[in-house]
């Protein structure tokens, strides 16, 4: 599947599932919104990403679902979100493929997100 359609079906995926934790997103979209290599990506070519695209969609809807329609935001704070956001991939993957298990986080709860990463015994 090209980047396009993977850029359309997760836009369609977000607006359906804005609640859904990591352990139940389909595998190739997981794949798709997960950037291995962005701490060696500088912050303004983030922008350029279909990963970005798709966060800021994700983020806005989240926004639009809890009636703001209108917020301003640091872009430091955008771009840690997104950060968070990665991280939160990577370790999701972690838990897919390694014996280190995480526990299942919603991958859209933006507001909350501090916290929310617990290792399983």
């Amino acid at each position: 599947m090209n980047d396009e359609k993977l850029f359309r079906e997760s836009l369609s995926f977000i607006k359906s599932n804005l609640d859904i934790t990591f352990d139940r997103v389909p595998q190739h979209l997981m794949d798709f919104w997960r950037l291995d290599d962005f701490p060696d990506i500088p912050v303004y070519e983030l922008a350029f990403t279909k990963q970005w695209g798709v966060f800021v969609y994700a983020l806005l809807d989240y926004k639009m679902r809890q009636n703001i329609t209108e917020f301003k935001m640091e872009i430091d704070m955008f771009i840690q979100l997104f950060m968070t956001w990665q991280t939160i991939l990577a370790l999701a993957k972690v838990s897919q493929e390694t014996d280190i298990k995480i526990k299942p986080v919603k991958l859209f709860d933006f507001d909350n997100f501090d916290g929310e990463i617990e290792v399983l015994p």
